[in-house]
């Protein structure tokens, strides 16, 4: 009996040990306790990284649109990667597809020409009635290259570029993306538009997506030509604004981007972020006279290119609507309390036998709408004018004496004037050196 008792006190004395540390382990590593039980209080690390990676699949970057062989203009891109709502997160980190899809259709243009140059020098003479010595302007021929890019438009080889870089050319050289150089002859130029088409000796030439849908303010886009001769220079910025008018004379509209554009960038690509081309790169704005990039540059809508491509291969030169009036932008009136809705442009003389004329326009009076369409000011004017083709039938109305009139008129084609009929003399298809 006396030993049943010890046993009874031993087995006691160690299920309280055991009691007693496993409540001293508890407290210095409950993890242990816990694997005890057959549960896990707090996962491992591996387990914590790999939850969170898969708790939310990122969506899918949208695949860069596609070119499509076949189309007179470039190949237009495929429908099949329009951005879903998926895509609303997504932040693009690189533009390196749009360039990939873009570049093997810029060039660089390089321009042989003559440029006259006036300088004062002076000139001995023999007349007793003048001085020994007068001065006298002598003008001289120099010869000077400019540099400029294009764009290959057409697999049949047509480029792209600005009429300012080829302007008076004597000769033009064209590099190409894979290191070739080869002439080029224009077969057309344009002034109003600062468009100029050039045809290469080449077949089945790489050409350049074309945007489906024109460009929104804010919309990223990237300029890519040849500044300062370097080719293949790539910039980015946005859409700043739409329908610049930066020549009233002609009132043909501009994109304007902050992508930084310098000298050689002209006649360049101004593309979106999946490389479809956007504009023609034409001209920037700087407040000095040595220029510079200070973030305002235009490019010519791709719409508007395409138009004048067409033209000029069918015609050899743009074919514009006229109405035959010489307008300047409406003067506020004194005390005028919306002078917004009521400007207009005010016409300021008719030409003789023009469709203005023939319909009974006169001079002061105010058009304020084509076809609807409002006229705020001279600008706008010419803008919609040059927009139209000959043949249209349009309706004008105009302000005369406080009263509404609406006049009926068939457009005709712009007469050529000398200025515009030597331009097209001079923008006949001719060897490119």
């Amino acid at each position: 009996m006396k030993n049943f008792v010890r046993l009874i006190q031993f087995v006691a004395q160690f299920v309280t040990l055991g009691l007693a540390l496993a409540f001293v382990i508890s407290l210095l590593a409950p993890q242990w306790t816990s694997r005890l039980r057959g549960s896990s209080a707090e996962p491992a690390p591996s387990a914590v990284v790999e939850q969170t990676q898969t708790a939310k699949p990122l969506p899918a970057k949208p695949a860069l649109r596609t070119r499509e062989p076949g189309v007179t203009f470039g190949p237009h891109a495929s429908t099949n990667a329009t951005s879903t709502a998926s895509d609303a997160g997504t932040i693009t980190t690189s533009y390196s597809a749009a360039v990939e899809a873009a570049s093997p259709a810029v060039v660089s243009i390089f321009v042989n020409k003559i440029e006259q140059q006036t300088r004062q020098v002076l000139v001995r003479t023999d007349n007793p009635n003048l001085p020994p010595v007068v001065p006298a302007q002598m003008v001289t021929n120099v010869p000077t290259q400019n540099l400029g890019s294009g764009v290959v438009v057409n697999a049949d080889g047509y480029v792209l570029t600005n009429h300012h870089v080829v302007e008076r050319a004597t000769n033009i050289s064209v590099g190409m993306p894979d290191g070739r150089s080869m002439a080029a002859k224009v077969i057309g130029s344009d002034k109003e538009t600062d468009l100029a088409v050039l045809k290469l000796d080449v077949w089945n030439a790489a050409t350049i997506p074309i945007a489906e849908k024109p460009v929104a303010v804010g919309d990223v886009v990237l300029a890519i030509g040849n500044p300062f001769g370097l080719d293949k220079t790539v910039t980015m910025g946005i859409v700043s604004a739409l329908g610049r008018i930066i020549s009233p004379e002609n009132g043909e509209d501009f994109i304007q981007t902050d992508a930084a554009v310098n000298s050689g960038n002209s006649g360049g690509a101004l593309v979106n972020a999946y490389g479809e081309l956007v504009g023609i790169t034409s001209r920037t704005y700087s407040p000095s006279v040595n220029g510079g990039n200070v973030g305002i540059s235009f490019a010519i809508p791709v719409d508007r290119a395409k138009k004048v491509l067409d033209q000029i291969i069918r015609y050899g030169r743009v074919i514009r609507a006229w109405i035959g009036v010489t307008c300047r932008d409406m003067p506020i009136q004194p005390g005028d309390p919306m002078p917004v809705i009521t400007g207009g442009a005010l016409v300021t003389a008719i030409d003789a036998d023009s469709p203005a004329a023939k319909a009974g326009l006169k001079v002061g009076d105010a058009i304020t709408r084509i076809d609807g369409q409002w006229v705020p000011n001279a600008s706008a004017l010419r803008n919609r004018e040059s927009h139209l083709e000959p043949g249209s039938k349009v309706t004008v109305s105009v302000q005369r004496d406080g009263k509404q009139l609406q006049f009926d008129m068939t457009l005709v084609e712009h007469p050529q004037t000398p200025a515009r009929a030597e331009q097209n003399a001079n923008a006949n298809p001719q060897p490119g050196g």
